[in-house]
């Protein structure tokens, strides 16, 4: 048998990083940043906000002595409203569990897709990484474009209060449980790196295809096969010449603009590491697309305003393009669609750019000539429009009603924060969440009260529940490994659709924890040395079977088995 070890460093099940010790290699999957702790602070508007200004302090009271444990310099590190409190500090972000390895003996970083790889820069800058990285060439693009917009958000407003001594055991036990979100770890949380470090991490990744195979270290190597989730996202294929480990984080199976999922190298694997499912399993995308399309339909016919926060790469391609064709349809040509980013423009012409990793209807497109989307006609002819913030532009053009859709999903920062002041006093606007990682009342809750209406629905194509255990029938792997909290002792229901139901051996495992996985394996190939090469006699034992008996020192190394002669003299004690 063959010892497999594989770590588990992500925050969350959909948040993936994993360590996978392997025939002496040590190969790090994914290096997923949690942003969820972001709703834990204050908002970053752009100029004073008597809002948020006028937010109540909240201010712990002494048990003992009834007495205020708060003073002058300290009063003003949380506020409070409609039962939550938020940290006024510059916001900070939490890394994978990075103490259960030594990152500077990671030997390779394999990357997934774009919204996976948004701790690189802390990896390779702050905490001494120094392998290989391998990513697509979308993934590694459409990444570095979603770290530029977060620390260009969460930067731009110099005079946020950077205080750290919110960062009280005193104070935080004061807090009642659960008014910070995950905050059993808020020591741990770091300030977000900066565009420099951003440009260094990218610099280091290796672009690799669809299929492409990778020499890892020594006899492992990695393949890359399109996932289907967004453009350039893929699974990974581990394979040494007698065992095979596939991971298959964040794919789809549904119908939109990425390359489909590629399954056949898949079948059979010793072990199936499964992770990044959806994070919505009761909300069909398209059904959610459906009532979004209603809601907005109705807003703009009562003269309101539509803001969607959402990321500025993924599924807002498919979005824009759903939603110019419903205005068309519902004599609402004449509303405009504003797409509002720091990176709007560069990742519109980025996935106009990369036609080759699209689905076939798509690509097709290419041959005509024509782009690949819609959306670079809809900017011809002036239905969408671009702007990198509010002032660059949008004031000479801007009329109401209209669509805006601009960032962050957390409503924390970016331009979103602008538009929840503006359009919130008015019941004909409204705010439209489809991102499924943040809590969306949490979101809300420092805009509180709040007269715009607010719709939740997330569309997530990643595998739900249903596909997912369709998909692993399918695959048939050996083993399969998945976040604790998708199978059945964990989860709320054993019905198939809110649960894996696996029919092979399978091992749960969470933030922190190490798993050991027997992997059988019948043999390992072995090299001989030139001098045992040389010194074999071989004969023949039966017609066209030549045998010959050897002896010697095997050493291992690097993943590949030497067998050496033995030395003539005595070894050293």
């Amino acid at each position: 048998l063959l010892a497999m070890e594989l770590y588990c460093l992500g925050n969350k099940a959909w948040q993936p990083c994993y360590v996978v010790r392997l025939d002496s290699a040590t190969v790090m999957l994914d290096c997923s940043l949690d942003l969820s702790v972001l709703l834990n602070f204050l908002p970053l508007p752009l100029v004073y906000s008597p809002m948020l200004a006028g937010l109540s302090r909240w201010k712990p009271r002494d048990t003992q002595n009834g007495s205020d444990v708060m003073n002058e310099d300290t009063s003003n590190l949380f506020c409070e409203n409609v039962g939550h409190t938020f940290v006024n500090s510059q916001p900070l972000v939490r890394l994978p569990e990075t103490r259960l390895v030594d990152v500077s003996e990671v030997d390779v970083l394999l990357i997934s897709n774009c919204f996976s790889m948004l701790a690189l820069p802390f990896i390779t800058e702050k905490l001494g990484f120094h392998g290989k990285i391998y990513a697509t060439e979308p993934a590694m693009h459409f990444g570095r474009q979603l770290m530029e917009e977060l620390v260009h958000y969460v930067t731009r407003k110099p005079s946020v209060n950077r205080s750290e001594e919110w960062r009280n055991d005193y104070l935080m036990k004061m807090l009642q449980d659960g008014v910070l979100k995950d905050s059993h770890d808020y020591l741990g949380w770091m300030e977000l790196y900066s565009e420099d470090e951003v440009r260094r991490a990218v610099s280091k990744i290796q672009p690799v295809s669809f299929s492409e195979t990778v020499k890892l270290f020594g006899n492992l190597k990695a393949t890359s096969l399109s996932s289907g989730f967004c453009l350039g996202s893929c699974n990974w294929l581990l394979e040494t010449e007698y065992c095979k480990v596939a991971y298959v984080s964040a794919s789809s199976t549904f119908t939109t603009h990425p390359s489909p999922m590629e399954r056949p190298r898949l079948f059979s694997a010793d072990v199936l590491i499964l992770s990044g499912l959806t994070n919505a399993p009761s909300a069909d995308p398209d059904s959610m697309l459906a009532e979004l399309c209603g809601r907005l339909s109705s807003t703009l016919k009562n003269g309101g305003n539509v803001l969607i926060p959402c990321y500025p790469t993924g599924v807002v391609y498919d979005l824009i393009e759903y939603l110019d064709g419903f205005l068309d349809r519902n004599g609402l040509s004449s509303v405009p669609i504003y797409f509002i980013s720091p990176v709007a423009e560069s990742s519109l012409a980025y996935s106009n750019i990369y036609a080759e990793w699209l689905c076939d209807n798509k690509k097709n497109k290419v041959y005509l000539p024509e782009p690949p989307f819609s959306h670079a006609e809809f900017i011809k002819n002036g239905r969408l429009k671009h702007f990198c913030n509010i002032h660059s532009g949008l004031g000479s053009v801007y009329r109401s009603p209209c669509v805006v859709i601009t960032g962050h999903p957390s409503l924390r920062c970016g331009d979103a924060v602008h538009f929840m002041e503006s359009w919130g006093a008015s019941v004909k606007n409204c705010v439209v969440f489809t991102e499924p990682d943040f809590d969306y009342m949490h979101a809300l809750a420092p805009y509180q009260p709040l007269y715009m209406k607010a719709f939740y629905f997330p569309i997530d194509p990643r595998l739900n529940f249903f596909v997912a255990n369709k998909l692993l029938r399918e695959l048939s792997p050996q083993t399969l490994v998945a976040p604790e909290v998708y199978l059945p002792s964990c989860a709320q229901s054993h019905k198939e659709n809110l649960c894996l139901q696996p029919e092979m051996p399978y091992h749960g495992i969470s933030t922190g924890r190490m798993l050991s996985i027997p992997v059988k394996t019948k043999f390992q190939r072995i090299q001989l040395s030139p001098e045992i090469a040389e010194s074999l006699f071989p004969r023949e034992i039966h017609p066209g079977v030549m045998a010959a008996s050897i002896s010697g020192f095997l050493s291992s190394r690097n993943c590949k088995h030497i067998l050496h002669p033995r030395p003539h003299h005595p070894l050293p004690p």
